[in-house]
């Protein structure tokens, strides 16, 4: 992982996909790259978790989840956990994300974290 975060994009009617698919439900095409986009865009959706649960054993509770439509691709939303001052917390706030690793269940796997901007 490069610290990136990388969208599924159709070679021949150049449209992203996400989630990502096997072949272009438009063009049918085979033919997809992953191409990186800016971790910027404002809240969808939010809640906050106040309980531990199995899996989420990186996180300490509470903490808050988001979902973010994207700046460069409106319609792609990412869900990711809040992290610092959630004073301006709210649906339409602005928030840059970042990508790193985190591990569940002893298992490495890519997520995002974001911040209020």
């Amino acid at each position: 992982m490069k610290g990136e975060v990388r969208i599924q994009f159709c070679a021949r009617c150049r449209k992203y996909r996400w989630p990502a698919v096997f072949h272009c439900p438009d063009c049918g095409s085979w033919d997809h790259v992953w191409k990186p986009v800016s971790p910027k865009g404002k809240i969808y959706s939010w809640t906050r978790t106040w309980h531990t649960f199995a899996g989420a054993d990186a996180f300490e509770p509470p903490f808050v989840s988001i979902v973010v439509s994207l700046e460069e691709i409106p319609a792609v939303r990412l869900l990711g956990v809040l992290e610092g001052d959630e004073q301006n917390l709210a649906t339409g706030a602005k928030v840059s994300g970042k990508a790193h690793k985190i591990t569940v269940n002893g298992t490495v796997i890519p997520a995002l974290s974001w911040t209020l901007d």
